[in-house]
């Protein structure tokens, strides 16, 4: 299990006993501030979500997670809360959003390496047409063509997109281009 220096003090009853349960070997040091307790692996990613639980999977990460593109990124796109901390990662390129828009469509998902937090399939749609100026013309069509695949197989719930569009700004005008190209 993965667990926080924090979490240790915490579980141990003081910095020194915290010290000592490491030196003893009862949790291995994954990274700054991360540990795990039973040896197993922890990806990147989910060291990404332990060290900044606000954080959410976004854009071209999530369309290659939900496998809606050949496109693999090379960096982790990341949406944390206006007054978040910046992410101090040359492997992630961070966005912000308020933290109302943030709960929107957000799900925790248990991966093979863990948990992450990721915006579901309807969300993403969205965000897909509401930032689609800052993505590349064909890869923008590779999406939404997945898309249309998904729609014929009944695997994306137009409702939803719908319910999700009537919370944001400028929602109605994305809609509409989701109900025109989809």
């Amino acid at each position: 299990m993965v667990i926080t220096w924090k979490d240790i003090v915490k579980q141990e009853g003081s910095v020194a006993a915290a010290y000592a349960s490491i030196h003893k070997r009862k949790f291995k040091r994954v990274s700054h501030g991360i540990y795990v307790d039973d040896g197993e692996y922890i990806s990147e990613l989910e060291q990404l979500f332990v060290r900044y639980p606000r954080a959410t999977l976004t854009m071209q990460s999530a369309f290659d997670y939900y496998e809606l593109s050949d496109y693999v990124p090379e960096k982790y796109h990341l949406v944390t809360p206006y007054n978040a901390h910046t992410i101090d990662n040359n492997k992630v390129a961070q966005s912000y959003m308020d933290k109302k828009t943030m709960e929107i469509g957000r799900e925790t998902i248990k991966t093979d390496y863990g948990y992450i937090k990721i915006f579901n399939i309807e969300r993403m749609l969205i965000e897909l047409f509401r930032l689609k100026s800052k993505l590349s013309h064909g890869y923008f069509l590779e999406v939404v063509s997945s898309y249309r695949v998904l729609k014929a197989s009944g695997a994306i719930s137009l409702k939803k997109v719908s319910e999700y569009c009537k919370k944001l700004t400028y929602g109605e005008r994305i809609l509409r281009e989701i109900q025109e190209m989809i």
